[in-house]
């Protein structure tokens, strides 16, 4: 890695360029973060006061309705409303009756709570995008029906805290064995420079509290779109390894060890 560039600070930068906070009310604020979904909107959402310095945050419904408009219908099969499940629980975030995907916490929670909504609200965006090859399929699931089928061990879904306290969901963890170390396994549907740089941060503060010789892998969707080479780069440079869908098989045997 380039130990001449602080990831961190780069990053927190650029989040503080670029969060919008907007007052609605006197109790209810808007947010706006720099993360894009699949439709290239950016992520926000709410933070209501409560009482007695208890806070909500919630989408407003956004996230699930927008799936709905676009025809997509997470309830219609038991395997997408599993994921979905396993997503809100990987990260503390429940869901209302009116589709609101929310917390509620106290104020001493409510940085490591946005981080986790935030997390929660672009993981269902981006992970419930069709896979081109298979129109029944997820990516998420490809990814997994493809550890399936190569006898890769796996734990699905797992929280790591990391020196900031803040969590971080990773979708599979390849644990450590007698021939290789620690794999953990990022699923990116759409891979920008934006979140290359947020997966580089959230790892660099993760990988702290790892085994030291842990290594990061992230499964891009690449069939039928373009990658950005940036990004590509970016993770490359920074010795964490992006895995391109098309050409997955070369990492079979490195990820069965």
């Amino acid at each position: 890695m380039n130990e001449d560039i602080d990831f961190k600070k780069n990053y927190l930068d650029w989040l503080n360029e670029n969060i919008e906070q907007y007052k609605i009310e006197d109790n209810l604020f808007r947010i706006t973060l720099p993360f894009l979904d699949r439709n290239n909107d950016h992520t926000e959402f709410y933070i209501e006061k409560l009482k007695d310095n208890f806070y909500r945050l919630s989408d407003d419904g956004n996230t699930l309705n927008e799936l709905e408009l676009s025809n997509f219908d997470i309830f219609n099969s038991n395997k997408r409303t599993e994921i979905f499940n396993n997503i809100l629980n990987g990260h503390g975030i429940k869901k209302s009756e009116s589709n609101e995907l929310y917390v509620e916490c106290a104020l001493e929670d409510i940085s490591a709570k946005k981080h986790m909504l935030s997390q929660c609200m672009i993981k269902i965006s981006d992970l419930f995008n069709l896979s081109q090859n298979n129109v029944q399929s997820l990516f998420w699931e490809d990814v997994q029906n493809y550890l399936d089928e190569n006898d890769i061990r796996y734990v699905s879904n797992v929280s790591f805290i990391g020196t900031s306290t803040f969590a971080t969901n990773y979708d599979f963890v390849i644990t450590k064995s007698k021939k290789a170390p620690e794999r953990i396994i990022n699923v990116v549907n759409n891979l920008d420079y934006k979140e290359a740089q947020s997966i580089l941060f959230a790892w660099n503060d993760v990988k702290e509290q790892r085994n030291e010789d842990a290594k990061l892998y992230t499964f891009i969707h690449d069939i039928n779109k373009k990658v950005s080479k940036k990004a590509i780069s970016l993770l490359e440079r920074c010795d964490t390894f992006p895995i391109l869908w098309s050409k997955k098989d070369n990492y079979t045997k490195i990820l069965s060890a």
